[in-house]
């Protein structure tokens, strides 16, 4: 008998831990990861972060992805503008694995591994990798080069990019120009044949991370792409036919999202600088900056103490135990930076409430019956009538 009370202590024992594991995998009253989402939930619902502290993080719920941010400096004069676009995630996938130490572990996997979406980016530009990376790269007749740190793309040939953790390029414009005014302007005699190899300074497009490229010409894709290799590490994709310095009047972005962008901010400014536009002509810079952004989606429930003056103490009847602690969820969709999650979207998770039931134990032990009303009984007979 003694042996199966243990037996059956021991086996309680176990199944608890095993859902402690499960369902609280940070161990720490306010684990370093999710210190910044609960500094955020303080501020948010004005609480003090004393007597705030972590309780759980529900692993079946985690779902994570990689986005995209934006990120636009503009220069104009003394004028410096800085323009943050919203992280965008086209979808989460489901957190399988359910230990606390698969989950730091899996934070730190995503963040260093997060790359960008596959895109195109049609010429003329110069790609360039940051130092420590290569590009390798694939033409139409499954010819390919590696070990690539430049490649310089001419008109009228995309590039598609792949596994770029970041973008970056700079540009200087004219605030002067419509802005669906055409790049490339082609007179009788403004190009020159392609032995010429490229006849302008190229948008210069930073990459970082090790990428795969495939090159192929916009209108054809089957066409041949004439190369040259001005040294072992950069390659000339060369176009067709190269438009001189007076074939253009402005050049185009490379990357189509970005030149939406681009418009639509180049619209702002004009309305911000009204009619001074239409009198002179402002020359200014652009620095565009695109980055891979790991997503990930949970919900922690965190334990409040309640003070004496707390709104939840006034709510519960007189006979009812006053709580010391109160839990509360939260969803939470973070992006992870270094080994923190920073919060982008914060919502308070309202707990579903059935019904308020209390056992009669609890009834017996806190309410007093001497407080109960007199009970009145009717002076007639109680008669049981019954029809046959």
């Amino acid at each position: 008998m003694m042996s199966r009370r243990v037996f059956s202590f021991l086996l309680f024992f176990l199944f608890s831990q095993i859902l402690s594991f499960a369902f609280n995998p940070l161990q720490s009253n306010n684990p370093q990861i999710v210190q910044d989402v609960i500094e955020k939930i303080a501020l948010k619902q004005k609480w003090e972060l004393e007597g705030l502290n972590f309780s759980k993080l529900e692993l079946s719920k985690v779902r994570f992805g990689t986005g995209k941010r934006c990120e636009f400096r503009i220069r104009f004069g003394k004028t410096h503008l800085l323009f943050k676009f919203p992280d965008e995630v086209s979808s989460l996938k489901k957190f399988t694995k359910r230990s606390s130490n698969d989950f730091l572990d899996f934070v730190n996997e995503i963040n260093s591994s997060a790359v960008l979406e596959p895109f195109t980016m049609e010429g003329p530009f110069e790609l360039r990798l940051s130092p420590g990376h290569q590009a390798s790269l694939l033409f139409p007749l499954n010819t390919s080069h590696t070990d690539l740190k430049r490649v310089l793309v001419g008109h009228g040939i995309t590039l598609q990019v792949n596994g770029a953790q970041e973008i970056s390029l700079f540009h200087t414009f004219n605030l002067g120009l419509p802005a669906n005014e055409n790049g490339v302007k082609e007179k009788s005699s403004g190009y020159w044949p392609f032995s010429h190899s490229f006849c302008r300074s190229l948008l210069p497009v930073h990459v970082l991370g090790s990428v795969s490229l495939a090159a192929y010409r916009t209108r054809n894709p089957d066409a041949h792409i004439e190369a040259h290799f001005p040294s072992k590490d950069t390659i000339e994709l060369l176009p067709e036919k190269c438009y001189g310095i007076d074939g253009y009047t402005k050049q185009p972005f490379p990357i189509d999202s970005i030149s939406l962008r681009i418009a639509r901010l180049q619209k702002i400014l004009r309305t911000f600088l009204g009619d001074r536009n239409n009198q002179k002509q402002f020359l200014g810079s652009l620095n565009v900056k695109t980055k891979a952004s790991p997503i990930v989606h949970f919900q922690l429930e965190l334990e409040k103490e309640i003070g004496n003056n707390e709104s939840v103490r006034g709510m519960l009847a007189e006979w009812r135990t006053k709580p010391t602690v109160e839990r509360l969820w939260f969803d939470v969709m973070t992006r992870v930076e270094g080994d923190k999650l920073k919060p982008l979207l914060i919502k308070k998770v309202r707990p579903f409430v059935s019904g308020d039931t209390v056992s009669w134990s609890n009834l017996l032990s806190n309410i007093s019956f001497t407080k109960f009303p007199s009970i009145l009984v009717p002076p007639e007979a109680l008669t049981l009538d019954v029809k046959w």
